[in-house]
């Protein structure tokens, strides 16, 4: 499989970059060119040169322009969308394969392969689907990637053993925090580690339960993409096509907001360090630190 190059596409696009880029904009500067070079036979420099001062003043008045058209924006737009939407499947086919996961590569295969025959049908004029409306089923092949790889990830996770290690861990800074005589500073410090181990237990239920929810928009999803695609099939030339295919695309886009809610899954992993130090007593500086950091980190993303 290609691997994914490592420069990254910038968030948005340049449109005066693009103008600059464009092909058309190159076949004009190499139109210049070539007349620059005729010019030259009569009249020599001058005429290289009266040709280069008409070229450069035209390309910078284009330069000031173009860029700013609404039309050109928006074509500059959609390229970036096609590029960096390429992109990230190719980074999520890669992880999803690191996985082993063939049912999940199969499955989009799948879902990939009824988009490219939508694309087929958005290309006959008679019918109302349009190719736009066939680009947000392809975003969505895209989202089921990620979703697949978030799912895969959680998957690698021993839950309840985390579970268990978080509650020995609490259960042990309980039992230091009754000792008498405990001094300020160590009883403080345990406390904040008790907090953030109570914290972490808390998140990791609430993503058990988000979980669920991910693991049947994973099951629904493929269903939902083929009624979307029997739809289409079965009445091409309806003039409701697009209100029905919105209705169709609306129950898909879940996608999207169950992914948000597992973009913080790695802060609810926990440790597998051992309980104690050396002299028996956990080292309560440490384990405040290090929960501290986690969650930091978390909301940091």
């Amino acid at each position: 499989m290609a691997e994914l190059p490592e420069s990254k596409l910038p968030s948005k696009p340049s449109y005066l970059g693009a103008f600059l880029r464009h092909r058309v904009n190159r076949m004009a500067l190499m139109t210049s060119g070539v007349v620059a070079i005729f010019a030259s036979i009569p009249f020599g420099w001058t005429g290289v040169a009266l040709v280069g001062v008409v070229a450069l003043g035209t390309e910078i008045l284009a330069a000031l322009g173009v860029p700013e058209l609404p039309s050109f924006k928006a074509w500059v737009d959609r390229e970036h969308h096609l590029l960096t939407r390429a992109q990230r499947r190719l980074q999520l086919l890669n992880e999803v394969s690191n996985f082993g996961d063939t049912n999940a590569l199969n499955t989009y295969q799948h879902m990939f392969n009824r988009v490219q025959a939508l694309y087929t049908t958005a290309g006959d004029n008679r019918n109302s689907l349009t190719r736009q409306d066939v680009e947000k089923l392809e975003d969505l092949t895209v989202h089921y990637l990620s979703l697949c790889v978030v799912n895969l990830s959680l998957k690698q996770r021993k839950d309840h053993a985390s579970d268990e290690i978080a509650a020995k861990r609490i259960a042990s800074l309980q039992a230091q925090l009754k000792h008498p005589g405990l001094p300020l500073e160590q009883e403080r410090q345990l406390r904040n580690a008790l907090g953030e181990y109570t914290e972490v237990m808390q998140r990791s239920r609430r993503l058990a339960v988000r979980r669920s929810a991910l693991e049947a928009t994973l099951l629904a999803m493929p269903d939902k993409m083929e009624e979307v695609y029997q739809l289409v099939i079965t009445s091409p030339y309806s003039s409701d096509m697009g209100e029905k295919l919105e209705e169709s695309l609306s129950r898909l886009r879940i996608a999207e907001e169950v992914a948000a809610e597992f973009d913080n899954s790695a802060a609810f992993e926990l440790s597998t360090q051992p309980l104690t130090s050396p002299d028996g007593t956990i080292t309560a500086r440490s384990s405040a630190q290090t929960a501290a950091r986690r969650t930091t980190q978390s909301t940091s993303r």
